[in-house]
């Protein structure tokens, strides 16, 4: 008999994020791979029976108009309990897509009926400082974001014991959950996160500067916007036609646009607000370097976007990033939140074309690592399904790394 499987997420169709590309490649594998009968959870305006033919459907109704976790993922869990129990569904596998909309389910009874597993895509929220101070000049909104993660710090410590297995992006994030939740490492295994790598059709845009350096977040302060607008005074001393692309929308834009303003640099600084994923390969295409110098990072998806467009990338070396962007071999890694750490980073990049071919080769090796069928097939192994070996020696793997990192 065919097994079933529940893929629960709240982008089954747009891609607005990190999840939604890790999402679509998923729904994607798993329908060409054809081993499971799958049904897809979501919200109304996500479902799309086009795109995953084949596939059933449960239309979680609309966004709410509050709900201020990522992806409302506090509702869409809630509806899907209140779904299920109407209808008496069960599936043998149910996978959130991101774990913490499994939050409803897993304290439900129906969590029994099947295996439950979980994508963990970062552990911001697991390593929340008590300090409030900590995020003073780290957030543009430090104390409304100290208290949010403290709740989503409970909210994932009571919901991330209840999974059967948990599949993590990085081995830094496995880490941070593991200690901080008290969870055994033997119900973590991989998820290698990665991006389709044909760009035939991607056209590049021309970007205004010599050089240009391109920025792309949602979280403006965490990723270090604020880092690479202060080192522009320093580096415009030696390059006064560099030019800033910062794509991407964040609440602290008032305070990065006041900041450009007190610097005087106005006019190396270009935003483009919020684009969509084919804009994006564009900018990223025409760019000279990629720059996120993060605070810290759990994996960072759009690192990887950058190595499939050939762009040299200059990163913060805090979190799982480093993972994926190894220092003078796949990128550059910097202090977080130093901006003369960083202008040296982009210097050191500027000055040396040999450095800059060693890091495009060297980020496209990484990009040859982590394939798309890897990912199905990780996740296949999770459930259970197939691929035995591999999950095995996978899960090695990341408690080999687990161990370097503690």
């Amino acid at each position: 008999m065919t097994p079933t499987v529940l893929i629960v997420s709240s982008q089954a169709r747009s891609v607005d994020s990190g999840v939604g590309t890790y999402a679509n490649m998923i729904l994607r594998g798993l329908m060409a791979e054809g081993s499971a009968d799958v049904t897809i959870a979501t919200w109304g305006g996500e479902v799309s029976v086009d795109r995953y033919p084949g596939c059933d459907w449960i239309d979680l109704g609309m966004k709410p108009d509050f709900d201020p976790t990522p992806g409302c993922f506090w509702t869409l869990g809630r509806r899907l309990v209140q779904r299920l129990q109407r209808d008496v569904r069960t599936f043998d596998v149910v996978h959130f897509l991101d774990a913490r909309e499994g939050y409803a389910f897993v304290q439900s009874s129906m969590c029994r009926d099947s295996r439950v597993i979980g994508t963990v895509h970062d552990d911001y929220a697991a390593q929340v400082s008590w300090n409030p101070g900590h995020y003073l000049g780290n957030a543009s909104d430090p104390w409304s974001r100290y208290l949010f993660h403290h709740g989503q710090k409970r909210l994932e410590k009571q919901c991330y014991s209840r999974f059967d297995l948990l599949m993590v992006n990085s081995a830094a994030t496995a880490e941070t959950v593991c200690r901080e939740y008290r969870l055994d490492r033997q119900k973590m295994t991989p998820a290698s996160l990665t991006v389709n790598v044909d760009v035939s059709d991607i056209e590049i845009e021309e970007l205004s500067g010599a050089p240009n350096l391109v920025f792309s977040g949602g979280n403006f302060y965490r990723k270090g916007l604020d880092v690479c607008i202060r080192a522009l005074p320093d580096l415009l001393t030696d390059y006064p036609d560099l030019k800033l692309h910062v794509v991407g929308a964040c609440r602290s834009m008032p305070k990065i646009r006041k900041l450009v303003d007190t610097l005087n640099v106005s006019s190396s600084v270009e935003f483009y607000g919020q684009v969509g994923p084919a804009r994006m390969a564009s900018i990223m295409g025409g760019a000279d370097a990629f720059v996120m110098p993060s605070r810290t990072e759990a994996l960072g998806l759009v690192y990887l976007e950058a190595f499939r467009a050939g762009v040299p990338v200059v990163a913060g070396n805090h979190g799982g990033v480093t993972e994926i962007v190894r220092d003078r071999e796949s990128g550059l890694l910097v202090s977080p939140g130093s901006s003369s750490s960083f202008a040296a980073g982009v210097r050191a990049l500027l000055a040396s074309e040999d450095l800059r071919n060693q890091l495009v080769r060297g980020g496209f090796e990484v990009l040859l690592e982590r394939t798309p069928e890897h990912l199905v097939d990780q996740t296949l192994s999770a459930y259970g399904f197939d691929n035995r070996d591999r999950v095995d020696s996978a899960t090695q793997d990341l408690d080999a790394t687990l161990v370097s990192v503690g």
